[in-house]
């Protein structure tokens, strides 16, 4: 062990106590180990493991840096939300985030610090949205660079990676262990604010500012409900008052009838199977309560698998996606201004995860729920109404 460097590492770490509380707090929960199997330096999501040679090559503003980017993938939950998603294109997203979030506020990177390009740009994006960047972008430059780190890779093994490090080589957290974390991060926030200390908003908005939205099937049944009470219904709105931030129902001779729904269901890398399988139970509930002519379409940077006229659970459960690409819910709106669809009741089914935010017409926001599976710190009414799965 280098005693020196790692009485360095310690003076460093309590010199970040003193200038930002919040992330000295945090810091100083997550153990530092000697690791001479790890050329720079990586983290398990529990600890923080570096290399004693690229370290102590390191001015002390970079070994600042170093430990307060692996904290920033343990209490951004950088393991648990990477669900699925490609291992190399995911650090390269949430490096982003993280390297311009310290560049902001004033940290110095050592070389070899990946920032993004013009082509992706900066705007306190999501690691999420800058993967799906990533993994559709066409720009040359960052297709080299994924490859590239792709190299290092194999040449190196998944602990060695250059300039940072993989995740996806080590256990998942679990519940407890998550949990621990975030009650550390709030705790930190908390405790920052009340000596003034600043916490980034990409953290204190993932903590506590998530936009909290009702059960999807509790926000259908209040969309319906007036309509089954004065024979009218929500899901055709009067022309006159569509200029509008309201819906004001019309006429409907049916008020268990939803007419023609088209449920667009997200696809993506992000999206796991079991997700997919939740998507369908809902939506054979819909089939279940209402007359409709239900209309399944799977889609991620484009729309693929369409599925007419399903009326009941046994064909809906054959309505399997064949593509698991990047997102860009786009491709949804041009799908039905393409195929000038009409739909009568519009679901958009996603975590809401993508890039792309398209101008949605008011008519389509009128009659449309999109249904997210995760927490979503942006807001997402432009779409329509929003619900929880």
């Amino acid at each position: 062990m280098n005693q020196e460097l790692k009485d360095k590492i310690e003076n460093i770490r309590a010199n970040i106590v003193l200038e930002n509380p919040f992330y000295g707090t945090i810091l100083s929960h997550i153990p530092l180990v000697e690791d001479k199997s790890c050329d720079t330096a990586a983290t398990d999501g529990r600890k923080i493991f570096y290399s004693p040679e690229f370290l102590g090559g390191l001015k002390g503003s970079e070994i600042k840096f170093v430990l307060l980017h692996e904290m920033m993938h343990i209490l951004l939950l950088h393991f648990s939300r990477r669900k699925g998603r490609d291992a190399v294109i995911w650090n390269i997203a949430s490096d982003y985030v993280i390297n311009m979030t310290l560049r902001e506020e004033g940290y110095i990177g050592p070389k070899g610090a990946i920032y993004p390009n013009y082509y992706i740009g900066w705007n306190e994006k999501t690691a999420e949205i800058y993967y799906d960047q990533l993994y559709n972008s066409k720009d040359k430059g960052i297709q080299k660079m994924i490859a590239d780190i792709r190299a290092m890779i194999e040449e190196s093994g998944i602990r060695g990676l250059k300039p940072s490090d993989l995740m996806g080589d080590y256990a998942d957290l679990s519940p407890e262990e998550e949990e621990e974390i975030r009650r550390i991060v709030r705790d930190a926030i908390k405790r920052s604010g009340s000596i003034g200390g600043k916490v980034p908003s990409v953290i204190s908005e993932m903590y506590f500012t998530q936009p909290k939205y009702l059960p999807w099937k509790r926000l259908l049944r209040d969309y319906l409900q007036e309509s089954e009470n004065d024979d009218s219904s929500y899901l055709k709105p009067e022309r006159k008052y569509l200029h509008m931030d309201m819906i004001v129902p019309g006429a409907d001779s049916d008020e268990n009838s939803l007419g023609e729904v088209w449920a667009f269901i997200d696809s993506s890398g992000s999206i796991t199977d079991e997700t997919v399988m939740e998507f369908l139970t809902q939506l054979r509930q819909i089939l279940s309560s209402y007359s409709c002519s239900l209309n399944v379409a799977y889609w991620d940077t484009s729309v693929r698998d369409v599925y007419n006229n399903i009326h009941n659970k046994e064909d809906l459960l054959k309505c399997t996606p064949t593509s698991r690409g990047g997102t860009a819910v786009k491709c949804v709106y041009e799908y039905i201004e393409k195929n000038r669809l009409r739909p009568y009741l519009m679901l958009i089914l996603t975590d809401g995860q993508f890039a792309d935010m398209p101008i949605v017409p008011r008519k389509l926001q009128n009659n449309t729920i999109m249904v997210l599976s995760e927490d979503c710190k942006r807001d997402m009414r432009i779409y329509g109404k929003i619900a929880a799965l």
